[in-house]
């Protein structure tokens, strides 16, 4: 099957087929055929992962605090807020994937209401990339691989009180009923805006590491399971 990864609301969703990213299975289907399901067609995967390398089957959020064998998939996130971001809600997003399984085909799927501007920005080690409205597409996903891609996002909420809300997630690797690790960075930058952050869920622990500054913070975390994140800003007063 071809892994997809879903983006709701600010978020990405990355099921695992013989991947590192997404689902995988095994039979050949036709994608010319109006059923067709990427995430039930095994032959679109290599062997890089079985389910038996998995570590639970409970998608409770576990957080590791020491690096599997096998380099997990990384996803990385850049959100910059502007001031009209505040008002619309509306942010830019760079966004990238690294070490992921090579696989031949995979397709990102984001939020179609609060997605806008998908592109394409670079790729290493990969065939073919193209965004397609609310997805990418990926082919030829070989060792070593790459895809970084641009956006803007809806993903502000304004809570009233100046209290900022921003929500993502959830953030997973999934194969049939087993989680694999996988690290998860978000940098959000708020630039000379006046604001402060007030608190993140989950909260810093091990495993989960929250660090701040006056223009933005950075969350950095090594999970199994589905991680879902919520960022409060407020403003500085």
């Amino acid at each position: 099957m071809v892994p997809e990864s879903r983006l709701a609301s600010g978020q990405l969703f990355l099921a695992l087929v013989s991947l590192a990213l997404l689902p995988f299975s095994v039979q050949a289907m036709d994608p010319d055929d109006p059923d067709y399901d990427p995430f039930e067609d095994d032959s679109l995967w290599g062997e890089t992962v079985s389910p038996d390398q998995t570590q639970t089957t409970s998608p409770e959020i576990k957080f590791l605090t020491e690096e599997p064998e096998q380099v997990p998939h990384h996803h990385q996130n850049q959100i910059t807020l502007s001031s009209s971001s505040l008002e619309d809600g509306w942010v830019d997003l760079r966004q990238c994937h690294s070490d992921i399984a090579p696989i031949r085909r995979m397709v990102l799927v984001y939020n179609e209401e609060r997605i806008d501007e998908l592109q394409v920005e670079s790729t290493t080690n990969i065939l073919q990339a193209e965004a397609l409205g609310d997805r990418v597409d990926l082919r030829g996903v070989g060792e070593d691989s790459e895809v970084c891609i641009t956006a803007r996002m809806r993903v502000i909420e304004h809570e009233g009180e100046g209290v900022y809300k921003m929500e993502n997630g959830p953030f997973v690797r999934r194969f049939l009923d087993g989680y694999f690790p996988m690290r998860v960075t978000m940098a959000v930058n708020w630039g000379d805006l006046d604001l402060r952050l007030e608190e993140t869920h989950p909260e810093a622990q091990e495993g989960f590491d929250v660090v701040e500054s006056d223009h933005g913070i950075i969350l950095d975390t090594l999970f199994e399971g589905e991680l879902r994140t919520q960022v409060r800003l407020r403003n500085a007063e």
